[in-house]
C-alpha cells in the first residue's frame, strides 16, 4: 500500500474479512472483493524513562489487541516500536479498536504473536482505545533496577 495509507477493510460478497484467513484452492477465482484503503492513520507516541526522568532506549514498546482472537502471527494489531536516544516513540497505523501497550525485553521478538507471551504482559500492560485518525500520548516510567 502506499506509504501513508492503509488497509481498512476487505470484503467478499459483503462479508467483511480483513482479520480473517481465507483459504483459496489451486485455480479458485474470486469474486466480489471490495478493498477500502484510508489515509487517517492512528498514532500513539510519548516517551519513556526511568523515575529520574532519564530516557530509556533499551526496550521495545508493544502494543497488541485486547480481542485475544486477533492475537496470530502477522497479525496488523500487534507493533513495535523501539525509542530513540531521547526515549521518544510511536506506532502509526494501527487499526481502530482496544489495545494494550507495554515496555518488553527486544531479545523476545520471536514471541510477540504468541498467546502466552501476549497474556503474560497483559496486566503490567497499560490499556488504551484509537479510532481512525487518533493521535494519542502514552508516557512510561520504569523503575530503576
Amino acid at each position: 500500500n502506499p506509504r501513508g495509507w492503509m488497509l481498512k477493510s476487505v470484503t467478499i460478497n459483503g462479508r467483511e474479512t480483513i482479520d480473517t484467513p481465507i483459504e483459496l484452492r489451486s485455480g479458485q477465482k474470486l469474486a466480489g472483493v471490495t478493498l477500502v484503503f484510508t489515509d487517517r492513520l492512528t498514532e500513539v507516541n510519548g516517551t519513556i524513562t526511568d523515575d529520574r526522568g532519564q530516557p530509556i532506549t533499551e526496550y521495545t514498546l508493544l502494543a497488541f489487541p485486547t480481542d485475544e482472537q486477533l492475537w496470530r502471527p502477522q497479525s496488523r494489531q500487534i507493533m513495535t516500536t523501539r525509542p530513540d536516544q531521547n526515549g521518544k516513540y510511536q506506532i502509526r497505523g494501527l487499526p481502530a479498536g482496544d489495545y494494550y501497550l507495554v515496555a518488553v525485553d527486544p531479545a523476545e521478538q520471536g514471541e510477540w504473536f504468541e498467546a502466552a507471551y501476549l497474556s503474560a504482559h497483559r496486566p503490567s500492560a497499560t490499556r488504551f482505545s484509537v479510532t481512525e485518525g487518533d493521535v494519542k500520548t502514552q508516557d512510561f516510567k520504569l523503575q530503576s533496577r
